[in-house]
């Protein structure tokens, strides 16, 4: 067999087979860039795989996202799987700006998940980050009930991640 068969044949193992073991969330970029080798390794003449497997992993573990809130028209609006926070924050200004004139960023996050919990009738919030929708509620919750009196609500959430 030639070299270039060999590559060709790695690299359609690799894409064919082999992706389904790079990370889905958020994880080392050099443990993606094992799994995606395949076993392989570094071995001389796989250079082209190499190049391939780190541009795929270095793009695929950073998600940004976002959430915009109004705390006296509660209207929100969030953004999630970006590719950068800038993205995402723009995109939740305008999901928010449909429907409230007085939207804020209140949360800019990468890989992980942000909750909004609000005392509508007071216009005060809180938000809380975690690594699951569950502890980001749970934070959020807590945030918002040490901030005063009130009956605190899920207003909004979102999760971001690879």
């Amino acid at each position: 067999m030639t070299p270039r068969f060999l590559s060709i044949l790695v690299l359609s193992f690799v894409f064919g087979v082999a992706a389904p073991l790079v990370p889905s969330r958020a994880g080392s970029v050099n443990s993606c860039i094992d799994k995606c080798f395949g076993g392989v390794g570094d071995q001389p003449g796989y250079t082209d795989l190499r190049d391939i497997c780190v541009k795929k992993c270095s793009q695929s573990t950073i998600s940004y996202g976002a959430i915009a809130y109004g705390a006296q028209s509660t209207a929100n609006g969030y953004a999630f799987g970006k590719g950068n926070a800038g993205d995402a924050d723009r995109t939740a200004m305008a999901n928010c700006q449909r429907h409230g004139n007085d939207c804020k960023i209140v949360a800019s996050f990468s890989n992980s998940c942000v909750v909004v919990a609000a005392v509508e009738s007071e216009g005060r919030f809180a938000t809380g980050q975690a690594g699951t929708r569950d502890q980001a509620q749970a934070n959020a919750m807590k945030a918002c009930q040490a901030n005063g009196s009130g009956k605190c609500e899920i207003e909004t959430w979102t999760c971001a991640f690879p």
